[in-house]
């Protein structure tokens, strides 16, 4: 039986393919490219709105597939799920985080536009997209460690998690980016868009292998469940430890997306020098 294999890249946004302090991606473009013409699939897995995703994705044009909000939606050709809880339940829970804690509190889905504008450093329509939020809601606080402690818990009571992303603790479901990228995995092979639905019984079968990039902890799910993790350092302060254990994680060489860049080169010319000597390699 011929085996071919085909790769799927499922990527974090802020911090990771787009710049900490910019959301510039230019020094990914080469990978990108080159990604494009392999024909690999590229997905965004972001905290982000599905509202951001779908105007960034309008503006450059550089995704198959889209999930948002910690993997609280998902979407592909304009097909959209959501596996994450309701936004009655989100505000429910965050309520009463505010009645707990001993910090003042606001949320994407509370603050004036302004305010998420002031907090990112985004234009004020992308603020306005950023708090188009549906089953999440990160938080706009300073709280200690107690703070976070009661938070979590009563997360908890509603069945959600307080996630620590890049710059927030966000409230959300117990969906996560990496149930989220499986989920994703089999609407493209479904789609035809990954494989060729070729199972043992036929002349040639695809092995899917899966990489994974991020940068913070609402990352690791995703990280632990592809086959290639890539870590993207910080941009500012000490380089940090790896975020999980795996059997092939690597740690890029620099911050944002130039490490992406350096990252996805290094690991494509290892898969395709590979497949040269034994496999093919296709979208």
């Amino acid at each position: 039986m011929q085996q071919t294999r085909t790769i799927a890249i499922f990527t974090d946004l802020d911090g990771t393919l787009l710049d900490h302090d910019d959301y510039r991606w230019d020094a990914a473009r080469p990978a990108i490219e080159r990604i494009r013409s392999l024909s690999i699939p590229l997905i965004a897995v972001s905290s982000k709105t599905l509202a951001e995703l779908d105007h960034i994705q309008l503006n450059y044009g550089l995704f198959d597939g889209l999930i948002g909000e910690n993997g609280g939606v998902i979407s592909l050709g304009g097909e959209v799920e959501q596996p994450g809880p309701s936004s009655q339940t989100i505000d429910s829970a965050r309520d009463a985080i505010i009645a707990a804690v001993n910090v003042p509190l606001g949320s994407f889905r509370t603050v004036p536009p302004e305010m998420i504008a002031t907090e990112t450093g985004l234009t004020l329509d992308d603020a306005i997209r950023a708090g188009q939020r549906h089953c999440s809601d990160p938080l706009i606080w300073q709280p200690s460690e107690q703070d976070i402690e009661i938070a979590t818990d009563i997360a908890s009571q509603f069945s959600l998690k307080l996630v620590k992303g890049g710059r927030f603790h966000t409230l959300c479901g117990p969906s996560n980016k990496g149930a989220a990228m499986k989920r994703m995995l089999e609407r493209l092979v479904v789609s035809g868009r990954l494989g060729d639905g070729a199972d043992d019984t036929h002349a040639t079968k695809t092995a899917i292998t899966t990489i994974a990039l991020g940068d913070s902890a609402n990352d690791i799910p995703m990280l632990a469940a592809a086959d290639i993790a890539v870590q993207i350092p910080p941009k500012r302060g000490i380089r940090s430890e790896p975020l999980l254990t795996h059997s092939d994680l690597r740690i890029a060489p620099y911050p944002g997306p130039e490490g992406w860049n350096a990252a996805l080169q290094s690991i494509l010319d290892q898969i395709i020098n590979t497949n040269n000597k034994s496999e093919v390699l296709h979208g």
